[in-house]
C-alpha cells in the first residue's frame, strides 16, 4: 500500500479528488494523507509528521509563494513581521532548502516541491511578478543535486495543465482555499504524473515509423527531397533528439526500400534527425509487430521496454494485439497537435538523467563492433578473449545512488529480487551502515560500458547475505555475472564468513538470472513471487574468475582484499 503525503502552504484537501482518480487509473493502492494546514517547516522537520513516517508512496510539499509574502506561516520562526515583503520571501526559501536537504536524509520515499500560482491580483506587482520566478529557480537548482527530492515550478504546471480561471478568491478568503476545483484537478495530475514516473519502471527504447511519422509523405513516391518536414515534425524529431539524450534509445520501424529511406536522412535538408542516431533499424516489409520482437531480440530487451510511435491506426492496432507489453501510440492526424499529444505521453518523462543515460545510444553503437568480432570468433572463449574485457568493483559512492537506482528500476532479466528501489532508498540503505552497496563498472576494447551493475550485502554470523545482484542486459553473456559471484566470495573469505547467501525471487522477466544461478548448482524450486535463499560455500565462489578470460580490477579504497590487485585471466 503505497501513500502520498502532502504539506501544503495553503487548504490542499481539494486535490484529493483528482489523485483518488489517478490512482484508481493507474491500479494503484494509494492513500491520500494531509500534514496539518499551513505547517510545511514544521512537517519537514518533525520525525513523527505523516511524512517523516511515510514509509512507502512519495511526500509532496505544496508551496505558494504569495502566503508567505502575506506573511502566513511565519509562527515557528519567531520572527518580528516588520521586514519588507520581498526579505520575508527570501528568508523563508533559504530556510526552505535547508529544511528540505534535512528532510531528505530522514525520509524513506521521495518528496516532490510543487510550486503553486500567485493570485492575479500578486501577479501584477512588479516586485512579486519579477521575484517569485527567480525565487522558484533558486530553490530547484538549490534542490537539483538532493537525492529523492523533485521540483515542479509553476511555470511548468501552467504549461502542461493551463487553466484560465484557476484562484477562487472567495474561497481563499474564507477558507484559504485559493484555487477553483479545475486547478486543483490539474495539481493533483501533476502530482500522480509524478508519482507514476518515480514507481513506474521505465521505458528503454522508441521505435518509429518514418512516413507520414517523421515526415510528411512517403519516401518511396515522392522522393528523398519530395517528403515534408514542416514545423511540426522538425518539432517531433527535435523531441525525439531530447528524447535519445535523456538515454532512450532509437530505432527505425518502416514498410519502405531501405535505400529510400537512407536518401531522406542524408539529402533532406530539413531531416534533424540522422543515421547515427538511431541504434537499430527494421527497414522491410514485414509487419511491424515481427519487427519489434526482432528488435527487442537484438537489443536484448524485454518488449514491455518499448515505446512504438506509427502514424497508421492498422499498423498500431496490429502491434498493440501481437505485441501487448509495448506502449503503442498513434500519433495525431493534425500536425498542429503533435506537441501536445507528445508532451502528455508520462511515459516519455525524466526525473534524472545520468551520465550513462547520455552515453547510452554510443554504448549499444559500440556493440555493433561487438557483434562483428563474436562473428569472426570461432568460440565465446575466442571472443571472450578478444574483447579484452576489464571488470572494476567500486564501494557505492554518493554520486552513483541515481545510476543504482535507476539499474533496480530498469533491470528485468538479471535483477535477483525484482526489488525496485527510489534514489533515496537507495541512499538510505546503506547510509545505515549495516547494508553495504558494490558498484560494477566494466570496459573493453571498444569503450566503456559505464556502471552496469550493482550488489548489496550485509554480515551476518557466519555468512554474507546478498540482498539483491543487478547487472544491465548490455552486459550479459560475457561472464561479468560470474565475476560478481566470484567478488562476493572474496568478501566473505576476508571476512572469515563460511557462506555467500543468495536471496533470490523468481519473476517472469528474471530467467537469465535463474539459469545463471542454476548453472552454478543451485537448486530453485520456487513459484513466481515466492522468495528461496541459496546458499554457497565462498570459498568455492571466490575462486571463479580464476579461469575467466579478462582482469578483474581492484576497487580503489575500502574493499581493497575483494579482489587483491589485477587479476589476468588464463
Amino acid at each position: 500500500m503505497h501513500t502520498i503525503a502532502l504539506s501544503a502552504t495553503f487548504t490542499a484537501e481539494p486535490v484529493q479528488e483528482s489523485l483518488n482518480f489517478w490512482m484508481d487509473e493507474l491500479d494503484i493502492a494509494c492513500a491520500v494523507k494531509f500534514a496539518p494546514y499551513n505547517q510545511v517547516f514544521q512537517q519537514l522537520l518533525d520525525p513523527a509528521s505523516p511524512l517523516s513516517t511515510n514509509p512507502c508512496g512519495m511526500n509532496a510539499v505544496l508551496i505558494r509563494l504569495e502566503d508567505w509574502w502575506r506573511g502566513a506561516g511565519e509562527s515557528h520562526l519567531g520572527q518580528a513581521t516588520q521586514e519588507s515583503r520581498p526579505a520575508r520571501v527570501e528568508r523563508n526559501a533559504k530556510d526552505l532548502v535547508a529544511a528540505m536537504k534535512v528532510a531528505a536524509g530522514n525520509f524513506g520515499v521521495p518528496c516532490l516541491v510543487c510550486f503553486c500560482p500567485a493570485s492575479k491580483a500578486i501577479r501584477t506587482d512588479e516586485v512579486a511578478a519579477r521575484l517569485f520566478p527567480a525565487i522558484e529557480a533558486q530553490i530547484a537548482e538549490h534542490l537539483r543535486s538532493v537525492s529523492g527530492i523533485y521540483v515542479v515550478t509553476s511555470a511548468e504546471m501552467q504549461a502542461l495543465y493551463p487553466v484560465p480561471e484557476y484562484e477562487d478568491p472567495r474561497a481563499d478568503e474564507v477558507s484559504h482555499i485559493p484555487y477553483t476545483r479545475q486547478f486543483f484537478h490539474g495539481l493533483g495530475t501533476m502530482i500522480a504524473r509524478r508519482f507514476y514516473r518515480i514507481q513506474a519502471p521505465p521505458h528503454k527504447a522508441i521505435v518509429l515509423d518514418c512516413d507520414n511519422t517523421l515526415w510528411q509523405g512517403v519516401c518511396g513516391e515522392d522522393g528523398a527531397s519530395g517528403v515534408k518536414i514542416g514545423p511540426a515534425y522538425r518539432a517531433l524529431q527535435g523531441f525525439m533528439l531530447a528524447q535519445r539524450d535523456a538515454g532512450m534509445l532509437l530505432c527505425l520501424c518502416s514498410k519502405n526500400n531501405e535505400q529510400d529511406v537512407w536518401h531522406v536522412f542524408e539529402q533532406n535538408p530539413g531531416m534533424l534527425l540522422k543515421r547515427e542516431h538511431f541504434v537499430r533499424s527494421r527497414i522491410n516489409w514485414q509487419s511491424k509487430s515481427e519487427n519489434l520482437r526482432s528488435l527487442a531480440k537484438d537489443l536484448n530487451l524485454g518488449i514491455d521496454s518499448f515505446i512504438f510511435l506509427d502514424d497508421s491506426a492498422l499498423e498500431c492496432a496490429e502491434v498493440e494485439a501481437r505485441c501487448p507489453e509495448a506502449l503503442t501510440l498513434q500519433l495525431p492526424q493534425q500536425e498542429s497537435d503533435f506537441p501536445k499529444f507528445l508532451s502528455h505521453v508520462w511515459a516519455f518523462d525524466h526525473l534524472n538523467v545520468t551520465e550513462e543515460d547520455r552515453q547510452r545510444s554510443e554504448l549499444y553503437a559500440a556493440d555493433a563492433d561487438r557483434s562483428e568480432l563474436r562473428e569472426h570468433s570461432l568460440s565465446l572463449e575466442d571472443f571472450l578473449a578478444g574483447l579484452q574485457l576489464q571488470v572494476e568493483f567500486l564501494p557505492m559512492a554518493k554520486a552513483d545512488a541515481p545510476r543504482v537506482a535507476q539499474l533496480t528500476q530498469r533491470t528485468n532479466q538479471f535483477n535477483f529480487t525484482a526489488v525496485r528501489r527510489t534514489e533515496s532508498e537507495v541512499e538510505q540503505l546503506s547510509s545505515k551502515g549495516h547494508t553495504e552497496c558494490l558498484v560494477v563498472r566494466v570496459r573493453d576494447r571498444f569503450g566503456d560500458y559505464g556502471l552496469v551493475g550493482a550488489m548489496f550485502f550485509t554480515r551476518r554470523p557466519g555468512l554474507l547475505n546478498v540482498d539483491n545482484v543487478l547487472l544491465s542486459c548490455r552486459s550479459l553473456g560475457r561472464r561479468v555475472e560470474h565475476r560478481m559471484l566470484a567478488a562476493l566470495g572474496r568478501v566473505a573469505r576476508r571476512d572469515g564468513l563460511a557462506t555467500v547467501r543468495i536471496n533470490f525471487i523468481s519473476t517472469p522477466k528474471n530467467k537469465p538470472a535463474q539459469d545463471f544461478l542454476e548453472s552454478m548448482g543451485a537448486v530453485v524450486e520456487t513459484a513466481t513471487g515466492d522468495p528461496c535463499r541459496i546458499e554457497f560455500a565462498s570459498e568455492r565462489i571466490a575462486e571463479l574468475s580464476s579461469s575467466l578470460h579478462g582482469e578483474i580490477v581492484a576497487p580503489t579504497s575500502g574493499l581493497a582484499d575483494v579482489a587483491p590487485g589485477v587479476i589476468s585471466g588464463a
